[in-house]
């Protein structure tokens, strides 16, 4: 199952993980700290949220507001749950594949791994020490969840005193953060997988080497195969997101004065859609780097061969101009970018 066959195998004193590669574990997880960076500059962040603070006369009357809550909940519940079981698969998959890798390049993808775990711990440090940092989470959770407990609803997701409780988590807090961290889970691994695939690929030795090819051959197509299984998970972390931030729109009343439904649909779509969006850079930035060194090494050994305009027409033939391949890793790419307005639409359709 080696993905070395072929070619020379790199010095065996080199580094397993250069020191010039320190940086590259930030690049999954740095969209979503400039995101929150740039949000505590545009908005300043009120600690209680009061500019949305509601009303009981805002909400619908019982008991149409149990059985749209309830039905909500069942939608929530179903796609949480296939989400964070797709999230463990999926994990469970780029470990199996980085276990299959040759003992040089797993270390590496388990060291990186490791710094991205690291990166994780001190931005979270960062975010947890000031409030004004936490935009973020103030907007895509406190304010739902100061519209949940503020229905008084049967499900007791959360009441209003926990939504901004740093310390006593509440039900709510358990089904927006679990689905979350098994997303969190899921880039950190395809990141480091995408790494170590792209970790010390041989040197041609002629341009007859076809061990080296197909060596290459597998490497590209495991970036694919990475690439296809998260878009999988962000896709489906963005129809979450969705989901939960549509949660309040069926229990506000609606009114020509107030006009209360219509402000939350739209302020859901535009949650849903900022994080599709960062979904979409975070699958970029967890991919393209690997993507990019693996072909900047594949050119940099055919320069060194005997016949190298041979073994660089045929590199941009195989692995440079796959239409097809190129169509479908770009739509894989776009895909969560995409259903952020399509599921808003659809949930918006649904009435949710």
């Amino acid at each position: 199952h080696s993905m070395l066959s072929g070619g020379t195998m790199p010095r065996a004193d080199a580094p397993i993980f250069p020191l010039r590669d320190a940086w590259l574990p930030a690049l999954p997880v740095l969209p979503l700290v400039l995101s929150a960076v740039l949000f505590s500059w545009l908005i300043d962040p009120a600690a209680e949220l009061d500019f949305l603070q509601f009303e009981r006369v805002h909400f619908v009357p019982r008991p149409q507001r149990e059985y749209v809550h309830l039905g909500d909940m069942l939608a929530y519940y179903s796609l949480g749950a296939f989400h964070t079981l797709l999230c463990i698969v999926v994990i469970t998959t780029f470990a199996l594949w980085i276990r299959r890798l040759p003992a040089r390049q797993a270390a590496a993808g388990a060291i990186f791994l490791g710094g991205v775990c690291l990166v994780v711990v001190a931005v979270s440090l960062f975010f947890y020490e000031e409030a004004d940092r936490q935009v973020l989470t103030q907007l895509g959770f406190k304010a739902i969840c100061q519209v949940l407990a503020a229905a008084e609803l049967p499900t007791g997701l959360a009441a209003p005193e926990q939504c901004f409780a740093e310390n006593d988590i509440s039900r709510l807090t358990l089904l927006a953060w679990i689905p979350t961290f098994s997303g969190m889970g899921a880039v950190a691994i395809a990141a480091a997988f995408a790494y170590a695939n792209t970790a010390a690929l041989p040197v041609a030795r002629d341009k007859h080497d076809t061990g080296w090819r197909e060596a290459l051959d597998r490497r590209v197509k495991a970036l694919q195969r990475g690439i296809y299984l998260l878009s999988a998970v962000l896709v489906s972390s963005t129809v979450t997101i969705t989901l939960f931030a549509h949660l309040p729109t069926g229990l506000v009343a609606d009114s020509e004065e107030l006009a209360l439904a219509k402000a939350m649909s739209k302020y859901a779509t535009g949650l849903s859609t900022f994080w599709g969006a960062l979904f979409s850079i975070t699958l970029i930035a967890s991919f393209a780097v690997p993507a990019l060194r693996l072909l900047g090494q594949a050119y940099g050994t055919a320069e060194g061969t005997t016949d190298s305009a041979e073994l660089r027409s045929w590199l941009h033939e195989h692995v440079f101009q796959s239409l097809k391949r190129q169509l479908a890793t770009v739509l894989s790419l776009l895909a969560p970018l995409l259903v952020g307005p399509l599921s808003s639409l659809l949930s918006s359709f649904s009435g949710l």
